[in-house]
């Protein structure tokens, strides 16, 4: 393992091996941006961490963007009216299944990862106070964190398509402002932002890079299952 600039890279035959590859294989990865080189034979690690973690989401067929907050809303205590009543059915069912499986947290986060595409991008000072006025916050003190300062919230696909352009905004892996881009209706995102029992946020941190968003995540997550199984979203 190679320490420059205080990140962390790893030569391609050690990624080859943390992933379980051929080291041409790592080289495709590479190419199509699922894992990013810093140098000649140069990995950088955390690029491997999230592109592990993707991929265990990944295997389960995500849910459509509608079926996803559907779960978001059930979760939250909240009615669901953009379903059809054999489809919310089913999907009831399909969380309760999920809660009696000591894998269910994490694979609801890969089942509703069509809820929101989430994109980074790096902050300019005044940029962050005015972005965080286009965005849906979602609060995380329920979880023992505290909320950030930096931008990361929810926000209309086309309204972030034109802040791109108002602002020359720049796409960065390591951007602290974080915006989770949907087409799904804002006005219900907000409800459930705002009257939800805090589902939401706890889906938010357990597909979160950081360990201890992770974990408090996850273990929210898995509590929001129970409940909702034992018939207590609204608690």
């Amino acid at each position: 393992m190679a320490t420059k600039s205080g990140e962390q890279f790893v030569a391609v035959e050690e990624a080859a091996r943390l992933l379980d590859v051929t080291k041409r294989h790592v080289a495709r990865l590479g190419d199509l941006g699922q894992i990013r080189y810093v140098g000649r034979g140069l990995v950088d690690r955390d690029s491997i961490a999230e592109y592990l973690q993707e991929r265990d989401y990944y295997r389960s067929r995500a849910w459509s963007e509608e079926t996803a907050w559907g779960a978001v809303a059930l979760l939250s205590g909240l009615h669901v009216d953009w379903l059809g009543q054999v489809q919310t059915s089913r999907l009831r069912g399909r969380l309760r299944e999920l809660a009696e499986d000591e894998r269910g947290a994490r694979e609801l986060v890969g089942r509703t990862r069509n809820r929101a595409r989430v994109m980074r991008y790096e902050s300019y000072g005044f940029l962050a106070a005015r972005l965080h006025k286009e965005i849906v916050p979602v609060s995380r003190r329920r979880l023992g964190l505290a909320d950030t300062k930096q931008v990361d919230g929810y926000i209309d696909t086309e309204r972030l398509a034109a802040l791109e352009g108002k602002y020359g905004l720049r796409r960065s892996p390591r951007g602290d402002m974080t915006m989770r881009s949907t087409s799904f209706d804002i006005s219900v995102m907000k409800t459930i932002a705002s009257r939800g029992n805090g589902a939401l946020a706890a889906l938010d941190a357990a597909g979160s890079m950081d360990a201890r968003e992770h974990g408090a995540g996850s273990r929210a997550l898995a509590t929001h299952l129970e409940r909702f199984a034992e018939g207590r979203a609204h608690d």
